[in-house]
């Protein structure tokens, strides 16, 4: 088997939308700069060729990814290759979905689709998810569960958490509760009491501990497996900041330390700790079929 290895990109941390609750300031997305001002998005493509001794999944985040042309020029020529692996994921916020279905369809590519209310309605997002799917580019829909959200799901839509979980299922998609940390932060203990147990039958034991960073510091793989590549091409493991490669020369060094005392609440990078058994392969598709197995048990 090929050693196996995981790419984070960041096309752009330019986005179409300003959300209310978003962590990223706004100043950040009106920003124009992308991963494709120094090398174009054929110069990318073209120097995956030189990771074909590995199996390749690739990472996409924003910002929203999709609002820069390179990108559907990566997602097209980058899934051709034979050692880039299902199941690569990019997070999305669905304002594209027809320019994905015309120039990048793959089944290759999951998509994390996050509903963003105050900008789409549910009826508008149930109907691009379901286009995805067909096309099984969907890796699962997400659902922020704040106050704020969840009293537009309650009195706009007139449905509760297990109404749209059922509604999703019905095409075959995930929906993901994604928690509201910032519940936890405040001082209320009746509230994060009552909002842990509404959310727990949602997501398994060992994903929400994770998730909350209750687990200490252990050693972790990432650094022989998991690197950010900048927009030069210089490639840095998850747990430092050091040089250990270059994206357009092939080059990679993952002789790099183990052990990690940071928080990790990323999905894509905490299987990699070794305090858990967790995939690390295909992590989006791996965190849902664990998912939906603690829901038949809690028989939500």
């Amino acid at each position: 088997m090929k050693k196996y290895v995981l790419f984070r990109f960041v096309p752009t941390m330019g986005c179409n939308y300003r959300c209310s609750y978003c962590f990223i300031p706004n100043d950040h997305k009106a920003r124009p700069e992308t991963m494709f001002g120094n090398h174009p998005a054929q110069v990318w493509v073209e120097a995956m060729a030189l990771w074909s001794d590995y199996d390749v999944e690739f990472y996409m985040w924003g910002g929203e990814p999709f609002s820069t042309n390179g990108t559907y020029e990566l997602v097209k020529g980058w899934t051709k290759y034979a050692h880039v692996v299902c199941c690569s994921r990019i997070d999305t916020n669905m304002a594209y979905v027809d320019k994905i279905l015309e120039l990048c369809p793959t089944p290759k590519v999951k998509l994390n689709c996050s509903w963003h209310r105050e900008y789409e309605s549910l009826e508008s997002f149930y109907g691009k998810v379901r286009r995805l799917q067909q096309e099984n580019m969907v890796g699962m829909a997400n659902f922020v569960a704040n106050d704020s959200n969840l009293k537009y799901l309650k009195e706009t839509c007139g449905k509760n958490l297990d109404n749209l979980i059922a509604m999703f299922d019905d095409i075959g998609v995930f929906m993901n509760v994604a928690a509201d940390f910032s519940i936890f932060e405040s001082g209320n203990f009746l509230k994060k009491r009552k909002y842990r147990n509404l959310l727990s039958k949602y997501t398994c034991p060992e994903d929400w501990k994770q998730l909350r960073c209750e687990k200490g510091a252990c050693d972790c793989s990432a650094s022989q497996h998991f690197f950010t590549v900048h927009q030069n091409g210089d490639i840095t493991p998850c747990l430092s900041n050091d040089v250990v490669g270059n994206f357009f020369n092939g080059t990679l060094d993952t002789k790099q330390k183990v052990f990690c005392a940071e928080r990790c609440p990323s999905l894509i990078a905490y299987p990699f700790r070794l305090d858990n058994d967790l995939p690390i392969r295909s992590s989006l598709m791996e965190y849902v079929e664990r998912n939906r197995r603690h829901r038949r048990e809690m028989n939500v």
